[in-house]
């Protein structure tokens, strides 16, 4: 019985081998899987759609262009961010600078400001938190050294006769930095005005403020109250204050000269 089967079995194997090479193989058929009939299919689609409307593959790549263009133009990016600012510049030979200066200063430092003259030096700690604009200010014009050789033209004592009007002084402060002795700068010198910021504490001895001729016209000059003259108004800003060297301010005389102004950062 055993070998009646494995006869049967031979004779299957045997008319398979047969009926395989007796197919040619161009009539075998070709079985694809799903996916890359899928594939097929779809890149027949798409490139169809693209040679049936090649002006839809320009018009995305427009529409792509202009959305980065626009973006790029909203937020001032790459070609559209605008240049950086350019500092001001100053003629020293005329004191005529150019336009105010830009914000330079680091709010969160100290600035420690020492003007030379030839009766000693005066040290004044620029206050850049309550004052920055007045302090920037000051500071840009000590580097530029706009403030060498330039004069205190004004020195008020109380029972004096004031260089403004000959009456009797209620004051006690400098004021410096002119190019004219009498203080009768033109307006070419500095050559711009910066706003008023809020006046922070009181114009008590040692205070450092921007003389003014009115409301937002600071430029360079400056006061230092040798003295309390807390019945100014607050119209003039507070930048600074005095920390050493407060008995030479009171030894300036008008005619005075600035030597130099140099500035220590902390």
């Amino acid at each position: 019985m055993p070998k009646t089967v494995d006869k049967r079995a031979e004779a299957r194997r045997q008319a398979k081998i047969q009926q395989a090479h007796a197919t040619p193989a161009a009539d075998r058929p070709v079985v694809r899987s799903s996916s890359a009939a899928s594939r097929g299919a779809y890149r027949k689609k798409r490139t169809g759609f693209l040679s049936r409307y090649p002006w839809a593959t320009t018009f995305a790549v427009v529409l792509a262009l202009g959305l980065v263009t626009f973006y790029g133009y909203q937020n001032k990016l790459g070609p559209f961010a605008p240049p950086p600012p350019v500092q001001a510049k100053c003629d020293l030979k005329t004191h005529h600078c150019d336009k105010a200066p830009i914000m330079t200063i680091n709010t969160s430092k100290t600035y420690i400001a020492t003007i030379e003259t030839a009766k000693g030096n005066i040290v004044i700690q620029l206050d850049a938190k309550d004052a920055p604009i007045a302090t920037n200010n000051f500071v840009f014009l000590a580097q530029q050294h706009f403030y060498d050789g330039l004069y205190f033209w004004r020195v008020e004592v109380p029972g004096k006769p004031s260089v403004l009007d000959g009456q009797p002084s209620t004051l006690s402060l400098i004021q410096g930095a002119t190019v004219a002795k009498n203080g009768q700068d033109p307006k070419t010198i500095p050559g711009y005005t910066f706003k008023d910021e809020q006046v922070v504490g009181n114009y008590v001895a040692g205070t450092v403020a921007m003389a003014n001729a009115g409301p937002n016209t600071n430029g360079a000059q400056f006061f230092i109250c040798t003295g309390d003259d807390s019945s100014l108004p607050k119209s003039y800003t507070i930048f600074g204050k005095v920390i050493s060297g407060l008995d030479v301010a009171k030894k300036i005389v008008a005619d005075d000269v600035i030597k130099t102004v140099t500035i220590q950062v902390k």
